[in-house]
C-alpha cells in the first residue's frame, strides 16, 4: 500500500480542493444570486446538478482517500488528527447542508437562505484554513 501513497494523497488533494472550491461557491451563490430572477434559477439548477454528481464525488473520494491515508500513516492515534476529523465532519455536514439548500432555493426561488447560508462560505475558509494548519503544524 505504501508504494500508492503518492497517488492517494494526490487524489485526496485534488478532491479536496474540488471540494472546498464548490462550498465557496455555493456561499457566494447565496449571498448574491436573486434566485427569483430567470437566470438566477438557471445558476441554481446548474449549482444543484453540480453538487449532486461532480462535487458529491469529490466528497467521496476525500473520506475514502483520507481515510486510506490515516490508516497507512497510523495517525488516528494523535490528537491533531482527532481534532481534523471533527472539522472535517461539521464541513461535510455543511456541504450536505449547502446541497439541500440549494436544491430548495432552486424548487422555491422565494424562500430565503437562512443567514448560515449566507455566510457558509466564510465558515467554510475559516474551518479550512484551521484544517490546513493542523496537518501542517499538527500541534499535539
Amino acid at each position: 500500500m505504501a508504494d500508492y501513497y503518492t497517488w492517494i494523497k494526490a487524489v485526496h488533494l485534488i478532491c479536496v480542493m474540488i471540494l472546498v472550491s464548490a462550498m465557496l461557491l455555493n456561499g457566494f451563490l447565496f449571498r448574491h444570486v436573486v434566485a427569483s430572477s430567470p437566470e438566477g434559477r438557471r445558476m441554481l439548477a446548474a449549482a444543484v446538478t453540480f453538487n449532486r454528481f461532480f462535487v458529491g464525488t469529490a466528497l467521496t473520494l476525500v473520506w475514502v482517500a483520507g481515510l486510506t491515508l490515516v490508516w497507512i500513516l497510523g495517525a488516528y492515534k494523535d490528537g491533531w488528527f482527532m481534532m481534523k476529523f471533527v472539522i472535517v465532519f461539521i464541513l461535510s455536514g455543511i456541504h450536505g447542508a449547502q446541497t439541500g439548500r440549494l436544491a430548495k432555493l432552486a424548487r422555491s426561488p422565494d424562500n430565503p437562505p437562512s443567514a448560515f447560508m449566507v455566510n457558509s462560505g466564510m465558515v467554510t475558509l475559516l474551518l479550512v484554513a484551521v484544517t490546513v494548519w493542523l496537518v501542517a503544524v499538527k500541534p499535539f
